[in-house]
């Protein structure tokens, strides 16, 4: 085709040119994999790790705090991450995955929840248990033989020997 004087060539040549732009621009647009699903769930299950930190010499107090923040932070990122995903699907891929790391995160911040309310109900002291320097009630038991041996006999002592100041009982739960 023939426009005053320029031939068909250099239509042809923008036009090639042009696509050959498009395409490079497909290239850049590449869509991202989103972290902040896995930061999250890392974060939660951190939180839930950290329930054992006094095993290792940590002051046991603020541990369900600890486990507690911990979580609620990852579900946080996780929530976050999940909003870009689905927010944005054209930059972010990875829905899938990111709602596979929420549901995950969830469960561990669950877990976290159960914990710090069960650190934090702990039943407080019977009214019936005895306390300190209260007189504990005479009982009979069987000892490791099996003979009956009640509380008053140990305090009595061998007629050899003075009765005891103190009692140290051992309960065992089981057989062995």
């Amino acid at each position: 085709m023939m426009v005053a004087g320029k031939s068909d060539v250099s239509g042809n040549h923008e036009l090639n040119e042009c696509v050959l732009n498009f395409a490079s621009m497909a290239d850049t647009t590449e869509r991202k994999h989103p972290f902040a699903p896995w930061l999250g769930l890392l974060l939660t299950v951190l939180g839930a790790l950290s329930n054992g930190l006094p095993f290792i010499g940590f002051p046991a107090a603020p541990v369900p705090w600890i486990s507690l923040l911990l979580s609620l932070t990852g579900f946080v990122v996780v929530l976050i991450g999940l909003w870009r995903v689905f927010g944005q699907p054209r930059i972010y891929k990875g829905k899938m995955s990111g709602s596979i790391a929420a549901a995950f995160s969830l469960l561990f911040l669950a877990g976290s929840i159960t914990f710090f309310w069960g650190a934090r109900h702990i039943p407080s002291e019977s009214v019936n248990a005895p306390q300190v320097g209260q007189r504990v009630p005479d009982f009979t038991l069987p000892d490791s033989t099996g003979r009956s041996v009640s509380l008053m006999q140990l305090f009595s002592g061998e007629a050899s020997s003075p009765p005891p100041k103190a009692l140290l009982l051992v309960f065992y739960r089981g057989y062995w």
